[in-house]
C-alpha cells in the first residue's frame, strides 16, 4: 500500500529584507482536505491559515505579528520573528503529520 507524499512546511529567511517566510507547499489529494475546502468554499491555503490560527490560539500563541498571504493553495505568512516562525513551523508540521490533531483543530475551528 503506498501512501500519499507530504510536504512539510519550511520556515526561510529573506536576503532582502530578513524576515521569515513560513510557507506550506500544497498538499497531495486528501480526501478529508478537499472535503473541507469545497465544504468550506476555501483554497488550501486559506484552510491551513485558518487551522494554523487555530492552533495557534490553543497552544496560547501569539500571531499578531505575522502577516498571512496565502497564496491559492501554498500557505505562507511573513514574521520579523525567528522564534514565532519556527513555532508556525512546528504547528503546521503538526496539522500534516498527526491526523488526530488535524481533526482537533478542525472541530475547534468550526470548519467541520
Amino acid at each position: 500500500m503506498e501512501t500519499s507524499k507530504v510536504y512539510l512546511c519550511r520556515v526561510e529567511r529573506s536576503k532582502i529584507n530578513g524576515n521569515y517566510t513560513v510557507w506550506l507547499p500544497e498538499q497531495p489529494d486528501d480526501d478529508f482536505v478537499d472535503l473541507l475546502v469545497d465544504k468550506n468554499d476555501l483554497l488550501q491555503g486559506e484552510l491551513w491559515g485558518i487551522l494554523l490560527k487555530t492552533g495557534a490560539r490553543d497552544s496560547n500563541l501569539d500571531v499578531s505579528k505575522v502577516y498571512f498571504a496565502p497564496e491559492g493553495d501554498v500557505f505562507v505568512s511573513y514574521t520579523s520573528d525567528y522564534e514565532l516562525s519556527k513555532n508556525m513551523e512546528k504547528i503546521l508540521n503538526e496539522l500534516i503529520l498527526n491526523q488526530e490533531y488535524f481533526i482537533n483543530m478542525v472541530h475547534l475551528s468550526g470548519l467541520d
